[in-house]
């Protein structure tokens, strides 16, 4: 009778034992499908704001404004500017998308930031929606090589024909957006991080760099185009 008493104790533990294990092969299992659905909807939630900038970007009825003497691709017409990284925050709480008095610039050296003052960076505050849980900013360079061969030269023109404007304005848009929410990163380090150029400098790290160093979450894009009129050959 003990003998049978101990058997019995012994399947017991060993049902336990196995009860045990898979509770925890599915609490783990659970564990990383959730984190698997977070971080979709993490790379999804960024990936949607680096959108949205590129869409104001390249939004037609906004080309000729931009065009004008203080809009943002009309900045890289002077020489002394052709190398540098104009940025900008992308912020839910402006009017327009773009204000020379609101950006900022860094030169090719990746350290002069207050050529035309400092506030054009995102601050921690300062989201890109109304949703308070993003922040993007907007960085924008001149190419000086076409991205494709005669990339530059409008279609259905010829450059034979002294008469059709060339257009000049061979602009790249890259966008950044974090979540800070996802990080014990301080305001002070992202605030930091936002003054990195999106282009690796000589000395130093690049913004996006910068982010991994704090483990922040962040979706990079980047888009090149040509901005300008539409001419058509002469008749």
């Amino acid at each position: 009778m003990k003998n049978q008493r101990g058997a019995t104790l012994i399947t017991v533990l060993i049902i336990l034992l196995i009860v045990t294990i898979l509770g925890a092969i599915a609490v783990k299992s659970g564990i990383l499908s959730l984190k698997i659905a977070t971080n979709s909807q993490v790379n999804s939630l960024l990936l949607e704001n680096s959108d949205a900038a590129l869409f104001n970007i390249e939004n037609p009825k906004d080309v000729a404004r931009q065009l004008a003497i203080d809009g943002m691709f009309a900045y890289f017409n002077a020489v002394e500017n052709a190398n540098d990284e104009l940025v900008f925050c992308y912020r839910a709480s402006e009017t327009s998308f773009f204000s020379l008095s609101k950006a900022s610039v860094i030169t090719d050296s990746g350290t002069k930031t207050t050529k035309i003052g400092v506030d054009g960076f995102c601050k921690a505050n300062q989201f890109a929606t109304g949703r308070s849980a993003v922040l993007s900013q907007v960085y924008l360079t001149k190419n000086t090589v076409p991205t494709q061969p005669f990339g530059s030269v409008p279609k259905g023109t010829s450059l034979g024909e002294s008469n059709i404007p060339m257009t000049t304005h061979n602009i790249g848009a890259t966008v950044i957006s974090i979540l800070p929410s996802f990080s014990s990163a301080s305001s002070t380090d992202i605030e930091r991080c936002f003054k990195r150029p999106s282009i690796k400098p000589a000395i130093g790290t690049t913004v996006n760099e910068c982010f991994d160093t704090l483990d922040v979450p962040y979706n990079m894009q980047h888009a090149d185009y040509i901005v300008g009129g539409q001419p058509k050959l002469a008749s």
